[in-house]
């Protein structure tokens, strides 16, 4: 366990109920449970950097930190964050955790540079969401694609088809994703974690798609994320 590195303490610029209550902006105490090499995990990182809180972090991949995180969630994935200070409460997904983030600190994320759902355009909230579950169905598919090989399956059938398709997702994200732009979209933020975590594990050559490779240059040049790359 330890506190999240790169983590700043609390700032002055919260909303006044900061610290009591269960409003919005009320100060809770965090414990996020991960790893440093997941991309849903760094995202929660990213956003709780953002939104300047202090955070125990505890790794799920040493015999303490998987005994913990065995107690809390039953799916056993990462990342879950607990939460106290008021009636215990646990997350167990990201973006679930996420959407916790932004109803509670959304001034101090948005200060740091993040970009909120658009206002006043429904068409553009669906296919905002709709660009985040295809990034992150193409993440899904890596992911599952790297732990099937690690456990030494052959490569063919389903994950064969795991390859094909992130292949089939990025050349579609090379024909329509925008390029990276400050305010950080939702969209922004899964895409720069996911291709992180894609070239780390040598799942990708980003060669083929001169477009990402563009955004994840400019996502990495942002230092958005930085301090939380996969390792």
């Amino acid at each position: 366990m330890g506190t999240i590195s790169g983590y700043e303490p609390a700032r002055d610029d919260q909303p006044s109920g900061a610290g009591k209550g269960d409003g919005p902006g009320a100060r809770v105490a965090l414990t996020l449970y991960g790893t440093t090499t997941s991309p849903y995990t760094r995202k929660i990182r990213i956003l709780a950097r953002a939104a300047a809180l202090d955070a125990t972090f505890v790794d799920t991949r040493t015999d303490a930190g998987a005994a913990a995180l065995a107690r809390i969630a039953p799916l056993g994935k990462v990342p879950v964050v607990e939460l106290a200070g008021r009636a215990p409460l646990v997350l167990p997904d990201s973006s679930l955790i996420a959407a916790w983030l932004w109803r509670e600190h959304a001034p101090a994320i948005q200060a740091a540079g993040f970009a909120r759902e658009p206002a006043g355009d429904a068409d553009a909230v669906w296919a905002e969401r709709a660009l985040v579950l295809v990034v992150e169905g193409a993440l899904d598919a890596a992911i599952n694609r790297f732990y099937l090989l690690k456990d030494k399956l052959p490569d063919q059938g389903y994950v064969t088809r795991q390859r094909d398709r992130v292949a089939t997702t990025l050349a579609w994200l090379e024909a329509r994703m925008p390029a990276f732009a400050r305010p950080i979209s939702a969209p922004a933020l899964s895409l720069g974690c996911a291709l992180d975590w894609m070239v780390f594990r040598q799942l990708v050559d980003l060669g083929r798609f001169p477009k990402l490779a563009a955004f994840r240059a400019t996502w990495a040049a942002s230092g958005a994320g930085a301090g939380t790359e996969p390792a």
